[in-house]
């Protein structure tokens, strides 16, 4: 008898689930598309973290368990304190440090 390995069992069931997601999308007006653009961004995101992420069986069983997990982990990120502008303040602020590092070696090489 073969085990069950949940985390390929999950990652299935969740692509379906977001695969289902996006043609009912396909189906809304352009405006719902438009207010549902964050939705379906995160769930893509999720799903790729699912992808290529392997947790314990009994976690994957779990959320496996559910009967639509990957929209259960969207409505969690909902509730969460981090997001993505906490992300983007980090990315431009680390590429600010680069440039002006960039133009310190520039004006110094001028002189």
């Amino acid at each position: 008898m073969k085990n069950r390995d949940y985390n390929d069992l999950l990652y299935k069931k969740m692509s379906e689930e977001y695969d289902s997601f996006i043609a009912d999308l396909k189906t809304k007006s352009p405006e719902y598309i438009i207010e549902s653009a964050y939705e379906s961004v995160i769930k893509g995101d999720l799903l790729t973290v699912f992808e290529y992420t392997d947790y314990s069986q009994d976690e994957a069983k779990a959320l496996f368990e559910l009967s639509y997990p990957l929209d259960a982990i969207y409505q969690a990120w909902l509730k969460n304190d981090l997001t993505y502008m906490d992300l983007l303040e980090e990315t431009i602020r680390m590429e600010l440090e680069k440039i002006t590092a960039r133009k310190e070696i520039i004006i110094e090489k001028t002189f």
